[in-house]
């Protein structure tokens, strides 16, 4: 029986170092930097002043675009470095320093850098004569002032710590960005390399009691920028309890249960969008007291320019930390819009499981405009039509509604009116 041979390791691929500037390079760079000059509102006569020979030591201080990869002994997927990278290329190429003069951001952190970098070096060098000297050092000054090169840094980075939030899992763990320093490889031309490396961090985990119990939970970071993480979400005591004398920041862990339940009742978005919404709601904690007296902390998206709730986290605290214990659905009973659909429609906890309410899903499924009593409480009323538009305009693939579920649904309210009120038993938050 033949052995099993061991396979080898595809290496990651790595960045050229070495570049050599072609004419066509050369031709798009003076076209680019003439874009440029005209949104710093400069006269781009400058260039045509500039000798053949000239031309071509400007632009041979080569900037390549920003490519990202893993920190050398570090582990990160290689989907997730593609996903990264795609990210960072399109969001450069599809933002603009000044649309009206069509100059990208990618323009500004490739041909601009290239461009600042040169003429910093012939300012020093004084190797152009008196009348360009100063019209390049006034181009020089207006890319300083107008932070051209710092808001095309500041979005690279941006756009890698939001695909990190969206990777990160608290419970697992956690990418970061080394320190951005850019790499000059010095062959026949000078070359800066815009170097993005990807760290890892295994999740920290903290002990803590509730109802006499031992829990686990991990500390909520959202994509740290330096090798150690830093950047972990936290809430002022005095945001829970306002007019407390003492206050102080509370550290923010979760439970790994909170996230399962998280993404179970929230089944129809796509898994990195799910973790963005985690992340962004514990990054700017909204806190609303349920209809217990317990508080919550608001699950938010942003739909339509407005800010819209799809859950709720119950939390407990203990020391300096808050602790993420669920993740409750937006009809649950012991939450504003839960218990006013429950309290309207008579309905149980267990009937709001029974139906499927207390997944997104529902919104989905069921075509709510064939039952109008509860259309008048969650649209009408509540205005939870949002929900089935999330990131669609339309069903998604022109998915139509289930006529099953529908049907199944429009049967259990058909004889609402007639039902008499029932004792609402619904379980506490913790056990959700």
């Amino acid at each position: 029986m033949a052995k099993n041979k061991k396979r080898k390791k595809t290496p990651q691929p790595q960045p050229r170092l070495g570049f050599k500037p072609s004419k066509s390079y050369l031709e798009a760079s003076f076209a680019t930097a003439r874009r440029i000059l005209r949104a710093l509102g400069e006269d781009e006569s400058l260039l045509d002043t500039f000798t053949k020979r000239q031309r071509q030591d400007i632009f041979r201080f080569v900037t390549m675009p920003p490519y990202v990869a893993c920190m050398p002994g570090h582990k990160v997927p290689k989907p997730f470095i593609a996903y990264i990278q795609y990210n960072l290329t399109l969001t450069m190429k599809k933002n603009f320093f000044d649309e009206a003069n069509e100059v990208t951001l990618m323009d500004v952190v490739t041909v601009g850098l290239s461009l600042m970098m040169s003429f910093g070096n012939a300012l020093q060098s004084n190797t152009f004569p008196p009348e360009q000297a100063e019209r390049i050092e006034r181009v020089f000054n207006a890319m300083d002032e107008k932070k051209m090169i710092t808001d095309g840094l500041d979005t690279m980075l941006s756009s890698v710590k939001t695909s990190l939030m969206s990777l990160s899992q608290p419970n697992f763990r956690i990418y970061g960005l080394a320190p951005c320093i850019p790499e000059m490889k010095h062959n026949n031309n000078p070359v800066i390399h815009n170097m993005m490396y990807i760290t890892t961090h295994e999740c920290q985990i903290r002990h803590f009691k509730y109802h006499d119990k031992e829990h686990i939970a991990f500390r909520v970071f959202f994509g740290p920028i330096d090798q150690t993480p830093s950047m972990g979400t936290s809430i002022a005591l005095s945001k829970l309890f306002p007019g407390i004398k003492h206050d102080r920041e509370l550290d923010i862990y979760i439970q790994s249960h909170a996230i399962h339940r998280f993404k179970e009742r929230i089944d129809t978005l796509h898994p990195v969008v799910r973790t963005q919404l985690l992340f962004i709601s514990l990054i700017h904690p909204s806190v609303v007291r349920g209809t217990d007296g317990r508080l919550y902390i608001a699950c938010l998206m942003l739909h339509k320019s407005k800010v819209k709730t799809i859950g709720y986290f119950a939390f407990t605290i203990e020391g300096d930390g808050l602790f993420i214990l669920t993740f409750l659905p937006l009809l649950s009973y012991n939450v504003p819009e839960g218990h006013l659909i429950c309290e309207r429609l008579h309905l149980s906890q267990d009937d709001i499981k029974y139906l499927g309410m207390d997944k997104i899903s529902f919104f989905y499924d069921v075509d709510i405009e064939q039952i109008p009593v509860l259309k008048q409480v969650l649209f009408d009323e509540l205005h939870l039509d949002f929900i089935h538009k999330m990131y669609n305009t339309e069903l998604p693939d022109g998915k139509t509604f289930s006529e099953k579920r529908t049907a199944f649904v429009k049967n259990f309210f058909r004889d609402i009116e007639d039902r008499p009120s029932i004792e609402h038993s619904h379980s506490s938050s913790q056990s959700e």
